[in-house]
């Protein structure tokens, strides 16, 4: 029998927020991985000019929308803030729910990109490889550790991780040192992401999360009164604003991601709010239900992609085109990625739902992962 996995009580906007988020990222991973496989040419490498066809600019283009993962983070940010300033917060616990919540899914992606891996000629990876991607140590350059393949997106565990160990310890020094939440909350923000650079390590994607930390800071009139000051159709237009022009690298990533996280933060408030004709969009009920299995998804739509690259050559329909020949594959890969990862929740994610933790969000503000 089909079980809706949507959990009752929840803020369906921020799961509808969360499902745009792993769209995005899938789209990073088909686009860029059919340009590279089958269009000779890689995005990292190649500048878009360099794309001769319309379609295949268009490909690059929906590649270059490397904005999920940072949706993540701020939804990630908001809801961490929002536990760890609850008056019965218990450290102990936060701990061991987060560890819950992130490592059964971890383990069976994992158990599953490793047993697909004769699939693709890779060899087994050795225990050294293994074990720093258990504490995702893929995610530091500078280590020279790469991730298991099917399985690199664990890179951004290792921010989310981080960040719930240590933000509890920023807003404790916070309230030691006399200062609000929401300032502790900014300097935490600069140090954490721009301190290390001192080491010759960047770690710029912290200013995601804390930024939507920064909205948890915040009172629920607060939040309201930045939703009501941006209209639907203007945070649309700046989003699309800010993403058009880091694609086309008139803006740097450094400059993208304070414009960006001005963008989300106002999309945040909206769906927290639940104002607007944006806020309801997001809250239809498809949406929804992909943002409650978007952890899932995310650690596994990379399996749905290789296994039908590969298989592509049974899925072209003869004479019908390009265009054809990416929809069809895109959207049999979306689909497949869609059915194992809600397997893959209720399998290990549905339990960590059934239970109502004392560091959980209340219902009206929903889970981040």
């Amino acid at each position: 029998m089909w079980i809706n996995p949507t959990p009752r009580g929840r803020n369906h906007s921020l799961d509808g927020l969360r499902a745009i988020a792993i769209i995005l990222t899938f789209e990073v991973h088909f686009f860029g991985g059919y340009l590279a496989t089958f269009r000779g040419g890689n995005p990292d490498k190649i500048p878009l000019s360099d794309f001769p066809g319309f379609l295949d600019k268009v490909m690059y283009w929906l590649y270059h929308s490397h904005h999920g993962v940072s949706i993540f983070f701020l939804l990630s940010g908001f809801l961490i803030s929002t536990i760890s300033q609850r008056p019965r917060f218990s450290y102990l616990n936060f701990v061991r729910n987060r560890i819950t919540r992130v490592y059964p899914a971890f383990f069976l992606a994992l158990i599953i990109c490793l047993a697909g891996r004769p699939y693709i000629g890779m060899a087994f990876p050795d225990a050294r490889l293994l074990i720093a991607n258990l504490f995702f140590l893929n995610a530091i350059p500078s280590l020279g550790i790469p991730g298991i393949v099917l399985n690199n997106v664990t890179w951004s565990l290792f921010y989310e991780m981080v960040f719930y160990l240590l933000f509890p310890a920023v807003l404790l020094f916070g309230r030691w040192a006399n200062m609000p939440a929401i300032g502790s909350t900014v300097i935490g923000g600069i140090i954490f992401a721009y301190g290390p650079r001192l080491f010759g390590l960047d770690l710029a994607p912290f200013v995601f999360l804390f930024a939507g930390a920064v909205i948890g800071c915040l009172r629920r009139d607060q939040i309201e009164s930045v939703a009501d000051s941006f209209p639907d159709a203007a945070i649309l237009f700046i989003y699309l604003a800010v993403t058009s022009l880091f694609t086309l690298s008139y803006i740097d990533a450094s400059t993208f991601t304070w414009l960006f996280s001005g963008a989300i933060i106002v999309i945040l408030c909206k769906t927290v709010s639940g104002r607007g004709l944006l806020a309801r969009a997001l809250s239809w009920r498809p949406l929804a239900w992909l943002g409650v299995i978007s952890y899932s998804f995310y650690l596994l739509h990379s399996v749905s992609i290789v296994i039908f690259f590969r298989a592509r050559r049974y899925l072209m329909i003869p004479g019908a085109g390009d265009v054809i020949d990416v929809a069809i594959l895109g959207l049999i890969s979306f689909i497949a990625a869609a059915g194992l990862s809600y397997v893959s929740y209720m399998l290990v994610e549905r339990f960590y739902f059934t239970k109502r933790n004392p560091e959980d969000p209340a219902p009206s503000q929903g889970n981040a992962r």
